[in-house]
């Protein structure tokens, strides 16, 4: 139980952690210096503790928050966010072609997985189990065979034994 304490505590530790870094980067965000640079390259790389966007329309180099990036005043959504060469429309949109890409691979290799190769592995236990099956039920018949064969053997030897040997095994005892 103790284990478990200091786990919970090491987590509680860490979400607490997570949520200070998130906070200080918004405030950092908000209260950024964008002014004064006049080119793409400068404002995108040159702020590294600051969200800078390059507006090409009014040719200035804008603060944006996370939550409005479409929303530079005066870009008519044409804005430099991440790089100098595509816009932050273009990026969002193969981003998110991509990661719908990789869904879809997931999902066929998981249909896969559990669909195609689950049968192949459900046909061969069920030929395995029919196997041993099969091998059970010779198992019985040669059991069953042998011990017929010695009835036989007793029953042969108490009517010798008697002298009440038949000659025709289908003709009735009187």
């Amino acid at each position: 139980y103790n284990e478990y304490k200091s786990y919970l505590s090491m987590i509680k530790c860490f979400v607490w952690l997570c949520l200070f870094l998130i906070v200080s980067k918004c405030v950092v965000a908000s209260v950024s210096s964008c002014d004064g640079l006049d080119d793409c390259k400068s404002c995108i790389n040159g702020t590294h503790h600051f969200k800078c966007g390059w507006c090409p329309s009014t040719s200035k180099c804008l603060p944006y928050e996370m939550t409005d990036v479409d929303k530079l005043p005066g870009c008519n959504g044409t804005s430099y966010i991440s790089n100098c060469l595509v816009n932050h429309k273009m990026v969002l949109i193969g981003v998110a072609v991509g990661v719908g890409f990789v869904v879809i691979v997931v999902a066929a290799c998981l249909v896969w997985c559990c669909c195609c190769r689950g049968k192949k592995a459900r046909k061969l236990k069920l030929q395995k189990e029919e196997m041993e099956y099969e091998k059970k039920r010779e198992e019985i018949r040669v059991k069953h065979e042998s011990s017929r064969a010695e009835r036989q053997e007793k029953m042969n030897a108490l009517r010798q034994k008697y002298g009440l040997q038949q000659s025709n095994p289908y003709e009735r005892f009187d």
